[in-house]
């Protein structure tokens, strides 16, 4: 089978999966400190339907990696490096994506984020030893894989507020346990979501920085 290059396009959509959950998430806590809960529900499930697109395109690239192993047998490993995280982080926008347009508790996807992103980052960290004789991006594609890993671990706060604070101010059988409709904790709240946000800053940062170095020489040489 014929090399069938896709990076770029993967880049792209994970630039564009964090510039959304970005913005979805400083419009949900503006809205939330501001005490307006139906801005607040109204642009996380806008930012929802998005990450459920980019998500479910990211998706269907991964589930076709899998199964065609395109890169060339001398870069084999890659082929699970690139599209075993790719599916999993697909798995996780989606399954938040939906679980706000069905008005159902996000935590459980927080939960599952945790376990993923201790994943990515096993990921990276094992391949950033391994697999240095095939990539000339040795640091970028560490770094790529260790801000990714963080976002989705702590997407797990993130869901938390969001069933707690959010939509369970709407809905209080959405909370993962009857609680206040504002934080009793506010600052842990912010240090949480603050470590979470720039986390976001910082992956995509990093898929442009790969993109940068990666991408470009990809361009230069096509299959």
């Amino acid at each position: 089978m014929a090399f069938i290059d896709d990076l770029t396009l993967i880049l792209d959509l994970l630039i564009l999966m964090v510039a959304t959950v970005f913005y979805t998430g400083f419009f949900v806590w503006y809205h939330s400190r501001r005490n307006d809960p139906a801005r607040a529900a109204t642009s996380l499930r806008e930012g929802a339907f998005l990450m459920t697109f980019i998500g479910g395109i990211v998706g269907l690239i991964a589930l076709w990696g899998e199964f065609t192993w395109p890169i060339p047998v001398a870069y084999g490993p890659y082929d699970l490096f690139f599209f075993d995280p790719l599916l999993l982080l697909s798995l996780l926008t989606v399954a938040f994506g939906l679980a706000v347009i069905l008005r159902l508790p996000t935590h459980f996807v927080g939960m599952m984020g945790v376990v993923i992103g201790c994943g990515v980052i096993y990921y990276g960290a094992r391949a950033d030893y391994y697999l240095r004789s095939v990539t000339t991006d040795p640091l970028e594609t560490l770094l790529l894989y260790l801000a990714f890993g963080g976002v989705a671990i702590l997407a797990y706060p993130a869901t938390l507020y969001v069933d707690w604070f959010v939509t369970g101010r709407q809905n209080p059988s959405l909370q993962p346990i009857a609680s206040a409709s504002s934080p009793t904790s506010p600052r842990l709240w912010v240090a949480l979501l603050g470590v979470f946000m720039i986390l976001v800053i910082l992956a995509g940062i990093a898929a442009a920085a790969y993109g940068m170095s990666a991408a470009w020489g990809h361009l230069e040489s096509p299959p």
